[in-house]
């Protein structure tokens, strides 16, 4: 049986500016080099991975809101109080209704073993940021 090892997750685009700026700006993703595609998209480095951005008008997107319990993508980090504490300057906060797209739910000591922020990009893919 041959091994395997995760290269990019691909996630469709309504507005690639748009998702863009919240990959760069809010989460602090570095862009890479794109090949020319006949369409547009953005790739992000993610340690020895990477997030691919398609723009798909029709792709296939979610509307239910924020939910760590339905299609998600997770990223780790070193410092998750800091990232915590970044999102929360920027707007993001547990006090808002799971549809705002500023919605994020922290769980110190999850029953994962980890402690575990969840939020959606602007297409509402939810990603969970942890400390695993």
């Amino acid at each position: 049986m041959p091994s395997f090892g995760l290269h990019h997750v691909s996630l469709p685009a309504r507005d690639i500016e748009t998702a863009a700026a919240f990959y760069e700006n809010v989460l602090g993703l570095s862009p890479l080099e794109r090949p020319g595609f006949s369409f547009a998209g953005r790739w992000y480095a993610v340690g020895s991975q990477q997030i691919h951005l398609i723009e798909a008008k029709d792709g296939t997107f979610r509307s239910a809101g924020l939910t760590g319990r339905d299609v998600h993508f997770a990223l780790t980090c070193d410092d998750f109080d800091g990232v915590v504490a970044s999102l929360v300057a920027q707007g993001y906060s547990e006090d808002l209704p799971r549809d705002d797209a500023k919605c994020m739910r922290v769980t110190r000591n999850a029953t994962a073993g980890f402690h575990q922020a969840f939020l959606m990009d602007p297409d509402g893919h939810v990603i969970e940021i942890n400390a695993a």
